[in-house]
C-alpha cells in the first residue's frame, strides 16, 4: 500500500438494505435484513507529486483500500476494493485540500478489532 501524504480524516459507513413485507392482518411493518454495503471518504491536504487520491478517482478498475485508525499498529485495519470520486478545494483563508469519496465493491473487512 501507499500511504497518504497528509491524510487528515476519514470515514466508514456500513449500510444494511431493509426490506419490508407485511402479511394480512399486521399492524406493523415487518423487516428482513437485505444486502449490505459500505462506502466513506478520505480527506487530506493537497499533495502535487503524489496525486493518490485522484489517480483513484480516475482509475478505470477498483482500487484497492487499507485504512488504518491508529498509525503506530498494523494489527488493525479496514480492507476492501472501492470506486473513488475525488475533489479538490481552496479558500484564502485555508490551506488547500482534496477529499475522495468511496464506495466498496464487495466486502469490507475490519482486522484486528475486539
Amino acid at each position: 500500500g501507499t500511504e497518504l501524504p497528509g491524510a487528515n480524516a476519514w470515514s466508514i459507513s456500513i449500510e444494511s438494505d431493509a426490506i419490508e413485507y407485511s402479511k394480512f392482518g399486521d399492524t406493523w411493518k415487518n423487516n428482513l435484513v437485505g444486502l449490505k454495503g459500505w462506502s466513506g471518504s478520505i480527506g487530506a491536504l493537497h499533495d502535487q507529486a503524489a496525486k493518490i487520491l485522484q489517480n483513484a478517482a480516475t482509475a478505470t478498475i477498483v482500487t484497492a483500500l487499507l485504512i488504518y485508525p491508529d498509525r503506530t499498529t498494523n494489527a488493525t485495519y479496514y480492507s476492501g476494493n472501492a470506486i473513488f470520486s475525488f475533489s479538490s478545494e481552496a479558500s484564502m483563508d485555508n490551506a488547500v485540500g482534496q477529499t475522495a469519496d468511496f464506495t466498496g465493491d464487495g466486502t469490507l473487512t475490519p482486522t484486528g478489532f475486539a
